[in-house]
């Protein structure tokens, strides 16, 4: 039976063993290193690609000014290859925008598990292009898969994502649902809901539509992405962060940063095209950050507009890395 879960009641009661994806993030926190120069993390994500063809209410993405592409394919297998040897065993291939733009996806999921990656997942809209073009991603070894459907019917959805697309995404779920069924596929599915005070009525209906076609379905608050989005407040869940002390981040540019909900860059730590990658974890400028986290001193960095609700003006890590 599919799990409905509400995932800032789970956090905050720690409650594990109720959701994939609540256990995920409380075994994350629990295991943080409280120090400035962690071990190199066991889980990274790329940002195959910065590119979204949706441009949802809630999301920072319609307001980036970076410029748009995909990954270089040889920065991509230079950043998978020494992060495994590094011990990182767990990849998201995506990072805030829409991983099915990069026609590449399947051939990098099959590479990360040809280097021996335990877990490979994606976030996804799952409007994009028909069903085959999700089965090729998911028969090259893709583990997990989480749908963002953020309305329970066809009007909300589209006033919410900016496209009429919710028929499109509820028949590919249903698609996918049965296509693992009929090989026997291992592969987790999952729906998260991003709710806003006016489309929280419509998750019930959700549910009855599309709840017995994925494993689990988990709904929780729309926030102001790191002080992008500013109708929203900060995160309640959000005391501390652990991101930059047990998850490394790579951009589409090939820079090494520290948190998935920087849309400009502005936490960016260095470009590692030309560095060691352990060189850039354990650099002067990751250190700083951490510090400043440590010591709960964020006023004019983004983390702090994120989860101090600071309203000034902020400073990236490294200016050089802005908008190239």
């Amino acid at each position: 039976m599919v799990k409905i879960n509400i995932l800032n009641d789970l956090l905050k009661e720690k409650e594990k063993n109720k959701s994939v994806i609540a256990d995920r993030l409380i075994n994350s926190e629990e295991t943080k290193e409280y120090k400035n120069q962690p071990k190199f993390p066991k889980v990274i994500q790329v940002e195959t690609t910065n590119i979204c063809n949706h441009g949802c209410a809630f999301c920072a993405y319609p307001k980036m000014e970076r410029p748009k592409k995909h990954i270089n394919r040889e920065v991509f297998i230079r950043i998978v290859k020494e992060c495994y040897e590094l011990g990182s065993r767990e990849i998201g291939l995506f990072s805030g925008a829409e991983p099915m733009t990069c026609k590449w996806l399947d051939e990098y999921v099959k590479i990360c598990k040809d280097i021996g990656y335990e877990y490979s997942y994606i976030s996804t809209n799952g409007s994009l292009g028909k069903t085959e073009k999700y089965l090729k991603v998911i028969d090259a070894g893709l583990d997990s898969i989480k749908f963002s459907v953020n309305g329970g019917d066809r009007d909300t959805y589209k006033k919410v994502h900016g496209k009429d697309d919710f028929e499109k995404v509820i028949n590919n779920i249903k698609a996918i649902n049965n296509y693992r069924k009929t090989k026997g596929i291992k592969l987790w599915m999952g729906i998260s809901f991003v709710a806003m005070s006016h489309t929280k009525s419509t998750f019930e209906n959700l549910k009855g539509i599309i709840g017995n076609h994925v494993d689990e379905i988990i709904m929780y608050d729309a926030n102001n992405q790191s002080g992008q989005v500013d109708q929203f407040g900060v995160d309640p869940k959000m005391e501390d962060c652990n991101l930059p002390f047990n998850k490394a981040h790579f951009t589409a540019e090939g820079y090494m940063r520290a948190c998935c909900n920087d849309y400009e860059n502005f936490l960016a730590i260095d470009d590692i095209k030309d560095k060691k990658i352990i060189d850039v974890w354990n650099g002067e400028k990751f250190k700083k950050l951490r510090d400043l986290h440590l010591q709960d001193k964020l006023d004019g960095t983004l983390c702090g507009k994120c989860i101090r609700n600071f309203k000034g003006n902020i400073k990236p890590i490294n200016e050089k890395l802005i908008a190239k």
